[in-house]
């Protein structure tokens, strides 16, 4: 049995159910299609790999463990999917949405970042930074104002018909911990948490979810940093590269598409970069909200 799903402007047709996103329209034919197959354990001759997954150019083969199954993405057009005995729905729409898509995207041309982006009202802002720095606290604080969601954890950026670049709005879902879930009022008590998902819970907010690409108009790196109060810094430069190199999606490269190239140096030379430097020592999330509202 196959479900429609509406996720990154593509109407996607897959054998598994994700009750977090949006149906697709009746009749709509879809853009990605995930086929149930043979996919091989390793792939022949891999330039990059770890424990779970491989990479050789145009493939990307994910392992997904014992209650998932393995993916097979080719060319940025072919999805194979070759469940495990135990495979459970829950689990493949996670890897799917979480790994296996944003790869698919990669391989279009578009530019994939882990990130945060909240549609304000001076523009899109991405919110980027490692692993506990707050970026989904951020935004969370951000829809707290009135902004919308654009994008949670993965942010897909292109270029628009004027050559803007532009946030292409992906799953209303926000990935919570306890303790954040608590602060903004979401009761996740009975949602499904993994280890591996750093015990976060997602969340259904589509009533908070922008319904149209957005042009991005800043990305902000926070850090938590040993200062007693909130800094922001404008970035230039190396310091640009840097920033957007650390906060690309996944293994694969800008250079290894000329689409994702080109959208890498658009960003460099239009997109306003800035480093926002936070107390690791206090709660300054109202302040960190008040400084990306001032600047859009």
């Amino acid at each position: 049995m196959s479900y429609y799903y509406l996720a990154y402007g593509l109407v996607l047709q897959l054998p598994f159910v994700c009750p977090l996103v949006p149906n697709a329209p009746d009749g709509a034919k879809p853009d990605v299609t995930v086929t149930e197959g043979k996919v091989p354990k390793w792939l022949v001759s891999p330039i990059a790999e770890d424990k779970y997954w491989q990479i050789e150019p145009n493939k990307f083969l994910l392992r997904g463990g014992r209650k998932a199954g393995r993916f097979l993405v080719e060319d940025g057009a072919q999805i194979t999917l070759e469940r495990n005995p135990e495979a459970d729905d829950v689990r493949l729409a996670i890897y799917f949405f979480a790994t296996v898509l944003a790869v698919l995207l990669q391989q279009r041309g578009l530019l994939v970042l882990h990130a945060n982006t909240a549609l304000t009202p001076l523009g899109a802002v991405t919110v980027s930074g490692v692993s506990g720095a707050g970026k989904t606290t951020t935004v969370a604080g951000l829809l707290n104002k009135e902004c919308q969601l654009l994008a949670d954890d993965i942010t897909v950026l292109r270029l628009n018909d004027t050559s803007l670049v532009e946030v292409v709005p992906g799953p209303p879902q926000l990935h919570l911990c306890e303790d954040t879930a608590e602060i903004f009022g979401y009761d996740i008590q009975n949602i499904p948490r993994f280890a591996w998902r750093r015990m976060k819970a997602a969340v259904s907010v589509p009533h908070i979810m922008a319904a149209q690409p957005a042009p991005l108009s800043a990305l902000y790196q926070l850090v938590a940093d040993d200062v007693d109060d909130v800094r922001i810094d404008k970035l230039s430069g190396f310091d640009k590269f840097a920033v957007l190199q650390d906060c690309l999606y996944g293994p694969t490269l800008p250079n290894e598409h000329p689409d994702q190239f080109a959208l890498f140096s658009v960003m460099l030379d239009s997109i306003p970069f800035y480093r926002i430097s936070r107390p690791a020592s206090r709660w300054s999330l109202d302040e960190v909200i008040e400084v990306i509202l001032q600047h859009g």
